[in-house]
């Protein structure tokens, strides 16, 4: 066996290795964000009933005021719209809409193992046209008029039910959006 040989089964083996650490480190960061992101009782879940999905794991500063029966309404008392207490790209979508009183099954239905709402879902509610027109002004692009895509980018792909918003975007650009 030359040396050269040997050189190159080295690089192989140290390849493969590389290789099959950056696919454990994907699957378990997969695994991690699912279990993570899934709340534990959907269907009992009301709003400001944060024991319903985190059991008795304080979320909240301690000083917080209770929210038990609060309206998102009187959550914007204290944490504006814009603004450094803003709520905006800081909550799921899960949470805004359950402050809102948008329970888990009107979007998922009664179902045991509750799965992404589909955009179907989302427009039902949520008109593509008039967000559009809501967020025309924002810079450098809308984000609800993509050059790309129209109006028609599946929602699912920004804003995620039980896990923070991206910005889809931002695979090619460099958008700076507070994605809600």
């Amino acid at each position: 066996m030359r040396r050269g040989d040997t050189s190159l089964k080295i690089s192989e083996r140290y390849g493969r290795l590389l290789i099959g650490l950056s696919l454990a480190f994907i699957l378990l960061s997969t695994m991690a964000t699912n279990v993570m992101a899934v709340p534990k009782k959907l269907a009992t879940a009301k709003p400001g009933d944060c024991a319903a999905c985190h059991g008795s794991e304080k979320r909240l500063p301690q000083d917080h005021k209770a929210t038990k029966g609060m309206s998102y309404q009187a959550c914007l008392e204290c944490h504006e719209k814009s603004g450094p207490m803003s709520l905006t790209g800081k909550m799921p979508g899960s949470h805004m809409h359950q402050i809102s009183g948008i329970t888990c099954t009107k979007c998922h239905g009664k179902v045991k193992k509750p799965e992404e709402v589909k955009m179907k879902q989302c427009v039902a509610c949520h008109n593509t046209d008039k967000i559009a027109e809501k967020t025309a002004k924002v810079k450098p692009q809308n984000p609800h008029e993509s050059p790309h895509y129209g109006r028609t980018l599946d929602c699912n792909l920004c804003h995620h039910q039980h896990g923070k918003s991206e910005n889809y975007c931002n695979q090619c650009h460099k958008f700076d959006y507070k994605v809600p």
